[in-house]
Order: structure tokens, then sequence, then C-alpha cells
């Protein structure tokens, strides 16, 4: 009988924390965080990061949390990955608000912040246990 691997609360946890990020990221820029809907087109709006989220976080993020639930090397694999996203996506956020000066919007250097932990985290703990995944 084959012994399935018991999930850490640490894997649990970014596992959860990737699943609301996937969902965030989908439903967000769907509505592009209060700009309105994405498919309605308002005039003067950056359509690069809604339509990247949609596409490549939102999937990537899910894919990911479901992989990790798991204890798939896949998820695992996705995962590294999806903390790869995480960094460009917000350090270039990061450099575009710094660019645009004060005052800095909290509503989005806080998600960012977020997800630059959540990223560290995905590639630290999750290196140190990376043969659990099966």
């Amino acid at each position: 009988m084959v012994q399935r691997a018991m999930r850490p609360a640490g894997v649990s946890i970014l596992a959860i924390v990737l699943f609301l990020f996937g969902l965030f990221a989908f439903f967000g820029s769907l509505f592009m965080w209060g700009e309105g809907f994405l498919l309605s087109f308002p005039p003067g709006v950056d359509y690069h990061f809604p339509v990247t989220d949609i596409l490549v976080n939102a999937p990537a993020s899910l894919l990911a949390a479901i992989g990790l639930w798991k204890m798939k090397q896949w998820g695992y694999v996705a995962a590294q990955f999806v903390a790869g996203f995480y960094i460009y996506g917000s350090v270039e956020i990061f450099v575009m608000t710094i660019q645009k000066g004060p005052p800095f919007p909290i509503e989005i250097i806080i998600p960012q912040v977020a997800a630059v932990i959540t990223a560290f985290f995905l590639v630290v703990y999750l290196w140190r246990i990376r043969t659990r995944f099966v």
C-alpha cells in the first residue's frame, strides 16, 4: 500500500494564499481594480496588468495552489514559477509607482508587498521540503 505524504501546515497555508491570490487576480482584473469592466475599455486605462493577471497570474496561481494542496511535484514547480512571476510583477509595479511619485496608492503597494512575502516563502520554505512532493 502506498503511503500518501502528509501535507505540512505551511504548505496548506501557502496553497490557500495562492488560491486566494488567483481568485483576486482573476476577478480584480476582470473589473480592473475599480476602473470598470475589462471589456468596456474606459479611455486612458492601462490594460497590460489586468490582461496579464487574467492570462498568466490567475491560472498559474490556481494551478500551483491545487498542486501544493495535493503535494504534487508539478505543484512545487508551478509554485516556483508563480514566485518568479510575483517578484517580476511586483518590481515592475514598484518601479512604476515610484516613477509616478507620492502619494503612493496603498491599495497597490499592500498587495505587491504581500506577493513578495509570499514569493519568499514559496522559494525558501518549499525548497527546504521539496523532497516531500511526489
